[in-house]
Formats: structure tokens, C-alpha cells, sequence
């Protein structure tokens, strides 16, 4: 099983309080499966060409924020920040080949050929820090707090 697929089962059943019952969420993203906190992370994704054609920034970005991720830095290229958000981020996005990609993934939802996918992710964290670095400077992210909107997904 790929790590993409893997992801993506861990995701199923997860659910959010403003989305329908099968459409995943934060709230199971503060403790991995050890039942231990997940570490604080951030991810470099890029919505790519044929995403920006298709008028699908929106969709992707209101994605991201239903998981309770923060936005923290934005060039056509976005940083967002959470637990786990390099792996969750990955399984949300689904395989790059859009025939192989489950349905309720980004890819899986909207891409049309493999030439044509919509969305690049960072694949580790120490991936996500060296793209971060290269597209911005750490005066350009944002540090905000999200105002108790996603009380019950972070650690007091």
C-alpha cells in the first residue's frame, strides 16, 4: 500500500462540525495513533497551473482551512501550518495520477489527466522546510492565533 493510499485510510470516518458527515476534519488530528501529540508543522502547497485555470484556488484553500490548518504565508504558493499537515495534507491531495486517485482528493475531485494535476505538496517535513525557505522569508509568515474557530482541533 503506497503512502498516499495509507494516508488516505487513516482519514476515513473523520468528520468536522460545518462539514457533511463524510467529508474528514480536525478533530482527530491533535493525537496520532499512539495517542500522543502530534508535532507542530508546516507544508509548502502550490496549486498548480491547470488548479488556477480551472478557477479551483478557492476550493483548495477552503479544503485546507475545514481541517482546521492556518494559512500562514502566500505567493500563489501557500504555507499552511497544524498537526500533521505534511501526511493529512498528502492524503487530502490523493495520488497524482487523477486514475488513481480516490474520489474526495483534491486529484480525485478534479484533475483530469496525470499532464494536468492541479496540486503540488511537500512530501516529509524536512521537504516542507527546505521549499518553505526557498519561496519565503520568515518575516512573510504569518503567526495568528485562530481565535477559538478550531478550539477543539489544537492543544490548549
Amino acid at each position: 500500500m503506497g503512502a498516499t493510499t495509507a494516508a488516505a485510510t487513516q482519514l476515513e470516518g473523520l468528520c468536522c462540525p460545518q462539514c457533511p458527515s463524510n467529508h474528514p476534519g480536525p478533530t482527530a488530528l491533535v493525537n496520532n495513533s499512539r495517542g500522543s501529540p502530534w508535532t507542530q508543522e508546516s507544508t509548502l502547497v502550490a496549486v498548480k497551473p491547470d488548479g488556477v485555470q480551472r478557477q479551483l484556488i478557492g476550493t483548495v484553500i477552503q479544503r485546507f482551512e475545514r481541517w482546521g490548518f492556518k494559512l500562514v504565508g502566500m505567493k500563489m504558493l501557500q504555507v499552511w501550518e497544524g498537526y500533521n499537515v505534511v501526511g493529512t495534507s498528502r492524503a487530502m491531495i490523493g495520488h497524482s495520477d487523477s486514475t488513481e486517485a480516490a474520489p474526495g482528493t483534491i486529484q480525485g475531485d478534479f484533475s483530469i489527466h496525470i499532464s494536468r494535476n492541479i496540486i503540488q505538496a511537500s512530501d516529509s517535513v524536512e521537504g516542507a522546510q527546505r521549499e518553505i525557505q526557498l519561496w519565503f522569508q520568515s518575516n512573510e509568515l504569518v503567526n495568528w492565533a485562530d481565535g477559538g474557530h478550531y478550539s477543539s482541533s489544537y492543544p490548549a
